[in-house]
């Protein structure tokens, strides 16, 4: 379990390359071979079909207080499995989703051991309440400790008045471009209602 919520610590603490994740626009569910969609009284996404849903009352203490919905990977991996999150945090003042983004970016690179951002997309948009607002989508690599395998993240971020949500997926740089499709499409199709 504890491999499985590497990216939660990350995100709850806390591609240089332009293009490198496509359309700079959400993913639409229709678009989506093999995918679900995950509906919360808050937000939905996509999800694979194969993909186990962990829902709050099944967390472990080891989960932060900030999650809201994990999904992971049924074909486990005995060094880390793919995974997928969203915490929600509240601020205490108001910001938008680009700049709370570029905020959660600097937080990462502080907690991160052998951090390397790969691709960062600044015009990305992200649907809140039928609204397009622009937003951070972002590909980077880090650990949390040197015991730690070396995990790839996509994560992107949304702001809804005073609500911060940090949508990340997460899985080892040698798996499938599948699973790397995959962890991007689960990220873009992220939308608050």
């Amino acid at each position: 379990m504890k491999r499985i919520f590497l990216s939660l610590t990350l995100v709850s603490s806390l591609f240089s390359f332009t293009g490198c994740f496509g359309s700079d626009t959400p993913v639409e569910t229709s678009q989506l071979q093999n995918f679900r969609v995950y509906t919360a009284p808050t937000f939905s996404m996509s999800v694979p079909n194969q993909w186990q849903t962990i829902e709050p009352k099944d967390f472990s203490s080891e989960v932060p207080q900030e999650t809201q919905i994990i999904f992971r990977d049924n074909v486990q991996n005995d060094i880390f499995t793919s995974n997928a999150n969203v915490t929600k945090r509240l601020l205490t003042k108001q910001a938008n989703s680009l700049d709370h983004g570029k905020a959660m970016m600097n937080e990462n690179k502080g907690s991160m051991l052998n951090f390397k951002e790969i691709s960062r997309d600044e015009d990305f948009n992200i649907a809140i309440g039928g609204q397009m607002q622009k937003t951070l989508l972002v590909l980077f690599e880090g650990k949390e400790s040197e015991a730690d395998p070396t995990i790839r993240i996509v994560q992107t971020y949304a702001v809804n008045g005073t609500d911060a949500y940090t949508i990340t997926a997460a899985y080892l740089p040698t798996s499938t471009e599948l699973d790397a499709e995959n962890a991007k499409n689960i990220v873009k199709s992220f939308k608050v209602k």
